[in-house]
Parts: C-alpha cells; sequence; structure tokens
C-alpha cells in the first residue's frame, strides 16, 4: 500500500467500512456505501464517490472530506435519493478546483433543496469549475410563475471569487435550482462563462464510433420523449424569466434548448 497511487472500489455491497493507509494515493474512485477512513491523505488530489443504492452521499460528502482528503483538487459526487439538504458547515476544501456534482433518478425528497449545495461553493473558496448534472425525472418540475423576486435567497453572503465556468445539463423549472443559479451569477464575481443545457449533456452526445469516425462533430443528443420535450421548454422559458436578466455583461452565457437536429418534431 505504500506505493499505492490509485485505487478504484466498485458496486461492493457488502463493504460496510473502508479504510486507507497509502501516503502516496493520488486518485480514489468508490461506489458503495459511504463510510470512508484515509489515512496520510497529502498526495490525494481525485476523488469520485457514488451510492450504489443508498441515499446521504452528498451530505456525506460535505461532513467527511474536508478531514480526509483536504487537499482534493478534482471532486465528482452522485447523489441518489437524497433525503437530507446538504449543511453548511465552516470545514473547507481550500484546493479544490473542479467540482462535479450528478443527482440521479430515482426523484429526490421532494423536500430536497438543490439550492444547499451551495455548501460546497462556500467551502472552496479556488474552485475555478463547476458542473451539476441533473438527471431526467431527478427532481419535481415547478410551474413558471411568480415574481422573479422569489427566485433569490435572502441573507446569504457566502461569494466565490476563484469561479469561471460553470454549467448545469438537465436545468429544469424547479424552484430550488432556479434559486441556485441566480445565487452563482450573482455572488460569483470572477464568472467568465455560464452554460444551462435543458437536455441532458450536450457535451456527452452518443454516436456510433465504427459508422462516425469523426464522432465528437456528428453525436447524437441524448433522446427525450414528448414529456421530456414539454419539460425541456418549460425551462427555456424559465430561463428566459427569471435569469437572463441577471446574467452580468462580463458573463457569456448560453442556454441549449432543444436540439434543432435530433429533438425538433420528434
Amino acid at each position: 500500500m505504500q506505493q499505492l497511487k490509485f485505487l478504484a472500489v466498485k458496486l461492493c455491497k457488502m463493504v460496510r467500512v473502508v479504510e486507507i493507509d497509502a501516503p502516496q494515493l493520488g486518485s480514489f474512485h468508490y461506489s458503495g456505501t459511504p463510510v470512508i477512513y484515509v489515512r496520510n491523505s497529502l498526495q490525494l488530489k481525485n476523488v469520485d464517490i457514488s451510492p450504489v443504492c443508498l441515499s446521504g452521499i452528498l451530505s456525506y460528502a460535505r461532513f467527511s472530506l474536508p478531514s480526509i482528503a483536504q487537499n482534493v483538487e478534482s471532486l465528482t459526487l452522485r447523489g441518489r435519493s437524497e433525503n437530507a439538504n446538504t449543511p453548511m458547515l465552516p470545514s473547507k476544501l481550500p484546493r479544490l478546483k473542479n467540482l462535479e456534482i450528478a443527482l440521479l433518478k430515482p426523484h429526490l425528497s421532494p423536500n430536497y433543496d438543490a439550492f444547499s449545495l451551495v455548501s460546497f461553493l462556500d467551502a472552496s473558496p479556488a474552485l475555478e469549475s463547476f458542473i451539476l448534472r441533473v438527471e431526467q425525472d431527478a427532481m419535481m418540475h415547478d410551474p413558471v410563475v411568480g415574481d422573479d423576486t422569489e427566485y433569490r435567497r435572502q441573507n446569504l453572503e457566502c461569494r466565490n471569487n476563484s469561479l469561471r465556468k460553470v454549467m448545469i445539463t438537465g436545468f429544469c423549472s424547479a424552484k430550488s435550482l432556479v434559486e441556485l443559479t441566480v445565487h452563482i451569477l450573482e455572488r460569483a464575481h470572477s464568472l467568465e462563462r455560464f452554460t444551462l443545457d435543458i437536455t441532458y449533456g450536450y457535451d456527452r452526445r452518443t454516436c456510433n464510433v465504427a459508422k462516425y469516425p469523426t464522432a465528437r462533430m456528428i453525436g447524437l443528443c441524448w433522446p427525450l420523449n414528448k414529456r421530456a420535450l414539454e419539460e425541456a421548454h418549460r425551462a427555456v422559458e424559465t430561463a428566459d424569466r427569471y435569469i437572463k436578466g441577471r446574467v452580468p455583461s462580463s458573463v457569456q452565457f448560453e442556454v441549449l434548448g432543444p436540439c434543432t437536429r435530433c429533438h425538433i418534431g420528434k
């Protein structure tokens, strides 16, 4: 274990606790029950944590990672059926630069507050890139109603002066998701680019590599059924109504709606 640099523990449903003592460990990928102990973690820079079936990954990560992976620079978290909001805590991830969070179906708790993910942003003063992926049907969608002042959280002063790029895929009309978007736009003063992808991942297009050697150029978007298309159009309306007017002039803002080649007319 003294020379171990990469460790992946995948789909081990019988494992209850993972304890690691590997001073050279640089990357750790884990899918399972979130009970992890890491000693000598100064070299641990890349962490990827996913659930097998249990909820609570996001809260666990926020509680535990500042102590077990204090030097992490790249962090990927996948939360499924989260039943508790991510807590605001004083602990920090001082060297975290790249954060990716995925909210997976089935539904999160109806009371889950996507805005609570701001806890990770507050904990990461060096954060430069944030990607949030929301799977189809992972969140309850809200109707596009009310004044835009209803979509701003009050009395929350956390700021980020390093965040430059943000992308949300699967953006929808969920009120707490809109509030999170507004908060980032108003509090991330170094922001350069913000992308709202309504359709679950233009940056991860599917394709037939054997048939199309230039796969990245002609890949296909993820399919959307009729209901998903209706929700996508509602999400575009939400972005137009509540978000576009709040985008600073210095930020390159883009809303990726249904694709004219892959989705329109389906």
